[in-house]
């Protein structure tokens, strides 16, 4: 039901710009050549947001100089923001897209595709609403949740497939990988950059939505500061989890903005730099 609910979400959106999408429901396996809906591309382009004054911010890493993709926790910035990301991709709550396309609120969704493949449409018109979509691998890296314990034909397989299917699907190819749980190495880093990726990007807190319903931040904590890189999930009760994060951002004196404008074109942002 909930993927029937999806189509037609996207459905009524493509009519809306003109456009009649395809929302056939398709479950793809890995091995799949799922085929997106190319002349959507742009209608289904996220929302433009304001970008931040030049000089106002800067991004927290680590400086390596080993010329792989560098790992961003959070953005160094005087403005009242905080970033807003969601991974995996398992629920589907057709709320939740109305919730961003009526509040406007701009998220970075970091998609696993076993999760969306039951759901390509969902995320289709989630983009739509707001959302802008990069690598989180193709199944969690399963078994292990843990890309330090796979091989890195393996670690290449979860992220380039995954972005290549990101591409076909939502028009734009993934510059940003997300690992799962956070873990990565130098493998990791050299996979994500043979893959395109430009950047790879955790958080500084967490919302544990659908389950113990706190935050969590990674140096102690659970306030929320500016410039904090937000980790939330697709679970169940998605919408009302949503809005209970709004107001506590709101309570802190921030506002939601968009990562991607904080991030410079050479880490796979879309800021100059």
């Amino acid at each position: 039901m909930r993927l029937i609910a999806s189509c037609v979400l996207a459905a009524a959106i493509g009519v809306a710009s003109g456009v009649w999408p395809d929302v056939r429901g398709r479950v793809e396996d890995s091995h799949s050549q799922p085929a997106g809906p190319p002349a959507m591309a742009q209608v289904m382009a996220p929302p433009h947001w304001p970008a931040p004054k030049p000089g106002t911010w800067q991004v927290s890493y680590e400086r390596r100089g080993d010329g792989l993709p560098p790992v961003v926790d959070r953005i160094k910035t005087n403005d009242k923001v905080v970033f807003i990301t969601i991974d995996d991709g398992w629920e589907h709550d057709t709320r939740f897209v109305e919730e961003v396309r009526t509040q406007r609120v701009p998220i970075m969704v970091f998609l696993t595709d076993q999760a969306a493949r039951t759901g390509y449409e969902y995320f289709w018109a989630l983009q739509h609403a707001g959302a802008a979509i990069q690598d989180h691998t193709m199944d969690h890296a399963a078994p292990y949740n843990d890309m330090r314990r796979l091989s890195s034909e393996a670690q290449h397989r979860q992220i380039c497939d995954s972005a290549d299917i990101d591409a076909r699907q939502y028009g734009r190819r993934p510059q940003i990988f997300r690992p799962p749980g956070g873990s990565y190495d130098q493998v990791t880093r050299t996979a994500a950059r043979d893959c395109g990726m430009k950047s790879v990007v955790i958080w500084s807190v967490e919302f544990y939505n659908g389950l113990s319903g706190k935050l969590a931040r990674m140096d102690g904590g659970s306030d929320l500061r500016a410039g904090d890189i937000i980790l939330m999930h697709f679970r169940p009760g998605l919408a009302g989890d949503f809005q209970r994060l709004l107001t506590w951002i709101r309570q802190a004196g921030l506002r939601p903005a968009a990562l991607q404008n904080y991030l410079p074109r050479s880490l796979g942002g879309e800021a100059a730099g």
